[in-house]
């Protein structure tokens, strides 16, 4: 009997698109992705890290965790309704190869579709977010999770998601925009704002994008965090801004990405008040294409200046991705960081594996 249950419930997840009125479209998708990984990373993450082989789906050189992955499963509503209108909706969930859907929700809101613009509310990544510039992102080799890039931060960061936000976006002709404001549910007056701004040029993309969220009741849930880590009490997030410019070039093969970002985090707690995060990170990536093989090279550094630490950070990965198919792609490489701390010796960690990708 509970064979025959889920057959008929598979059956008709896979039916939704025949169901859809002509003027409608359901699509069902999804991404799974897992990865073995030899880690040499005791010096960096401590005594109670052990090097060796690992399984896990994403994370960084010196985090064989599921997180930062690109798993996911979802469905994208359409609704044609006439005269240049379309309703939308999109609901998409994590999974992981050890908990599969006990994990959190990645986008999940309704928007309208019109001829100038489309518009959306619910949760969505922040428009600051360009994560998937990072040809190795999510994997173990991605620069966000390793130094190279501002991490995903609940959504503050490259990656990652917010809660509330409302959101437009356009292209007038070749300049993009996207902007969001971020809802706070205790206090209205402390409303983040997020935007992007892009242009084509050509061969090149050109993009700039800021964001803001003072005392936001998320800024708390993504920054508060980092201050008991850093051992003070009672963190309150006061300030967050984070500001990038970058620039996407491709001709051919070759296709090189180069961004700057500055970030600054300012906190109070019992212990007084400063920046809690304070920086510069730079990111260069270069990518060869050879028939189906993507020969990948990435470079990163951050260099952190803030009241609670000082330090820099490099970064730097390689890798070889195999694309079977515009669905399935299999990987291999190698990534390297090295953190030096003011006053401090350095301490450094080392990851070489490879993956599967398969998407639908």
């Amino acid at each position: 009997m509970k064979k025959q249950i889920l057959a008929a419930a598979v059956a008709g997840a896979f039916a939704v698109p025949a169901l859809a009125a002509a003027d409608s479209s359901v699509t069902l998708f999804g991404t799974m992705q897992t990865q073995a990984v030899y880690h040499d990373a005791e010096d960096l993450v401590g005594d109670d890290f052990e090097d060796g082989f690992k399984m896990h789906d994403a994370g960084g050189i010196g985090a064989p965790t599921d997180g930062a992955n690109p798993n996911r499963i979802g469905v994208r509503v359409a609704h044609d309704l006439g005269g240049g209108l379309t309703g939308l909706a999109k609901i998409e969930q994590n999974v992981t190869s050890t908990d599969g859907f006990d994990s959190g929700a990645r986008d999940v809101y309704v928007g309208l579709g019109t001829d100038f613009g489309t518009f959306m509310g619910g949760r969505m990544a922040s428009p600051y977010s360009t994560a998937g510039k990072d040809p190795l992102n999510a994997t173990f080799m991605q620069a966000r999770t390793n130094g190279g890039r501002l991490a995903p931060l609940n959504g503050f960061g490259n990656g990652s998601y917010l809660d509330r936000v409302v959101a437009y976006t356009n292209d007038f002709g070749p300049v993009g925009f996207t902007g969001a404001l971020v809802m706070d549910n205790t206090d209205d007056s402390n409303i983040g704002f997020a935007g992007r701004l892009s242009f084509d040029a050509g061969p090149a993309e050109i993009y700039g994008a800021y964001q803001q969220a003072d005392e936001h009741e998320q800024a708390q849930a993504a920054f508060g965090g980092m201050g008991v880590d850093a051992g003070l009490s009672n963190v309150v997030i006061e300030d967050v801004h984070t500001a990038k410019i970058g620039v996407d070039w491709s001709d051919g093969p070759f296709r090189v990405v180069a961004e700057i970002e500055d970030y600054n985090v300012e906190a109070s707690a019992d212990q007084g008040s400063g920046d809690l995060a304070d920086g510069n990170t730079f990111f260069l990536s270069g990518t060869y294409t050879m028939g189906r093989n993507d020969f990948v090279l990435n470079l990163g550094f951050t260099d952190e200046d803030s009241d609670v630490a000082e330090y820099e950070q490099l970064y730097v990965a390689a890798a070889v991705k195999h694309n079977f198919s515009n669905r399935v792609m299999a990987y291999g490489g190698l990534a390297y960081t090295d953190v030096d701390p003011e006053g401090a010796s350095s301490e450094d960690a080392f990851a070489v594996g490879g993956g599967m990708r398969v998407s639908f």
